[in-house]
């Protein structure tokens, strides 16, 4: 991955990622996290990204009921992130201003 790249998990192997980490000792599967896709179908459409989060996450809830926070979002589309109901969202650089890139 480039430094532009955002991973995780593939829709496909979310549920079991979801069932090792609530099965094993001492962790606690407390949700799920997205930023919005610089690529692909949703590229430039946060809502509709945010939006799909919210499916995954009910779905995650059927294999953790406890896994309740959907945090998405940053400064620039906090407010659809909000709308399509993220628990929480990051809002770095409203709040500390535009960093300098890394690399």
């Amino acid at each position: 991955m480039g430094i532009r790249d955002r991973g995780g998990t593939a829709r496909a192997g979310i549920g079991g990622v979801a069932r090792a980490v609530a099965s094993a000792p001492g962790l606690r599967l407390a949700g799920v996290m997205t930023v919005a896709p610089l690529t692909g179908v949703h590229a430039g459409n946060p809502g509709a990204a945010f939006e799909r989060l919210m499916e995954i996450s009910r779905n995650l809830r059927t294999i953790d009921p406890a896994a309740t926070m959907v945090s998405a979002g940053m400064s620039g589309d906090l407010e659809a992130a909000i709308v399509a109901g993220a628990t929480h969202v990051r809002v770095g650089s409203a709040g500390l201003g535009v960093r300098a890139a890394l690399g």
